[in-house]
């Protein structure tokens, strides 16, 4: 008789108190209404998608400048990311800090994010404050002066963060395992930079690059909240809407050549604990396969934890990070002084998910709290904007962004099977720490 595999003990709990609360029971399918609320148009040739939120006094602003990694090469790594670190310091409307004072005194909150698929810059802030907000944020775009002053400032926070991302050892070892995961690949470029890269970056490569690629047809804006269409229209316009159209044209990236991983080892023989993490490549998200990986992630992550820190008592911290991507990644990962005994359970979960099925009762269940838990991250302004973002750019319509929420309802025990058996396979493993504490257990 084949063994049906359940889930960890605490999931197990979870899902029978679920079943005892009437309420429980599933809901009958129902019809949406079309989202009535949410719009796209172009001004001056940057597309705008825009979703009204009229009882929410924040509004989220989200610019999406598309191509992230792509964009670089070794030697400009990170150049995106200094050009809008520098222009905090200068704009043309707003010398010196003027324009970081405008934003601190609204008390409106700034983002900016180099990913692997664009760079994400934008703000937070209350409805009543957004022109005031959005002119800064918008010169910080258009017209940043670009002194070597600025630069160098910039220069100096973006590379404190490198060298404590290339040397603290988590971070340190993500970064080594995903250029080796996607050899000869851009996802191999660090988007924030290297030590190297923005060491190398000079004023001039920053004003070339702002002139050959800040143009509309790299960009695609986000508005989330209570503002009207002709308010945002007029803000555009009078702003980024004066930039070159210029000629990019978004497309998906493509997928890595399969190769056969190896192990990444940097041996530390004076450090206590030991780091490991092993990483895997998905299936994109317009894939039937992609949120089966998802899940199937997150499943991992919650076994391992439990086997390994909850049961064994072998770490505080055992799980399995997943990176939300054009091309996603999964992974497991333990910090632990006995990396011998840790990294046989991560290879034995990995197995179980490839040959014992979870029962359907177990998996229901934890789809269903995982849809919860995925619905309410995505329930405030900037989570609704990237939502939309990426319905926009990874299924071709931002209207298809809740596919990402109904597309969880076909994910069953099947599903797990398949996609561990596709992409659980070439995982890349590094290690940073001991080497003689694994005791042969490569």
């Amino acid at each position: 008789m084949t063994r049906r595999r359940s889930l960890p003990l605490p999931i197990i709990a979870t899902a029978l108190l679920a079943v005892a609360r009437p309420t429980a029971a599933r809901p009958l399918a129902r019809r949406v209404a079309p989202d009535s609320l949410t719009t796209a148009y172009d001004v001056s040739g940057l597309r705008v998608i825009h979703r009204v939120r009229p009882t929410d006094d924040v509004v989220a602003v989200r610019l999406y400048l598309l191509g992230g990694s792509r964009q670089l090469s070794e030697r400009t790594a990170g150049i995106e990311a200094l050009l809008l670190e520098a222009s905090e310091y200068g704009t043309a409307l707003f010398p010196g800090r003027e324009a970081r004072r405008r934003i601190a005194r609204s008390g409106a909150v700034v983002t900016l994010e180099p990913e692997a698929d664009w760079t994400v810059f934008g703000f937070t802030a209350l409805a009543e404050d957004l022109d005031s907000v959005w002119l800064a944020f918008a010169d910080r775009v258009v017209h940043p002066v670009l002194s070597a002053e600025a630069v160098a400032e910039a220069r100096g926070k973006l590379l404190a963060r490198a060298r404590r991302r290339y040397t603290q050892p988590d971070l340190r070892l993500r970064a080594l395992a995903l250029r080796s995961l996607f050899p000869d690949h851009p996802y191999s470029l660090d988007p924030s930079g290297t030590p190297a890269s923005l060491m190398t970056l000079t004023v001039e490569d920053l004003r070339a690059y702002l002139q050959g690629q800040i143009v509309t047809s790299r960009m695609l804006l986000v508005v989330v909240g209570n503002v009207t269409r002709a308010r945002v229209e007029s803000l555009v316009a009078a702003t980024l809407g004066r930039l070159p159209r210029g000629d990019y044209h978004w497309t998906l990236p493509a997928p890595p050549e399969r190769r056969n991983p190896q192990w990444l080892i940097e041996h530390r023989p004076t450090t206590a604990t030991t780091y490991l993490l092993g990483l895997f490549a998905g299936p994109p998200p317009t894939s039937s396969d992609y949120w089966g990986f998802r899940v199937a992630t997150q499943l991992l992550s919650s076994e391992l934890h439990y086997a390994i820190r909850t049961e064994r008592s072998l770490s505080y911290a055992a799980y399995a990070p997943f990176l939300d991507r054009a091309l996603p990644v999964g992974g497991a990962y333990v910090s632990t002084p006995k990396p011998d005994l840790a990294f046989p359970i991560i290879q034995r979960q990995i197995e179980q998910l490839k040959s014992e099925p979870v029962s359907v009762f177990a998996m229901a269940q934890f789809v269903d709290d995982f849809k919860v838990d995925y619905v309410a991250e995505n329930a405030t302004a900037a989570g609704q904007a990237d939502l939309l973002a990426r319905g926009e750019l990874y299924l071709g319509s931002y209207r298809k962004a809740e596919d990402f929420v109904s597309r969880l309802n076909s994910v069953g025990p099947t599903s797990i099977w398949l996609v561990a058996t596709r992409y659980l396979t070439a995982i890349q493993y590094a290690f940073l720490g001991d080497t003689a504490r694994m005791h042969g257990h490569w």
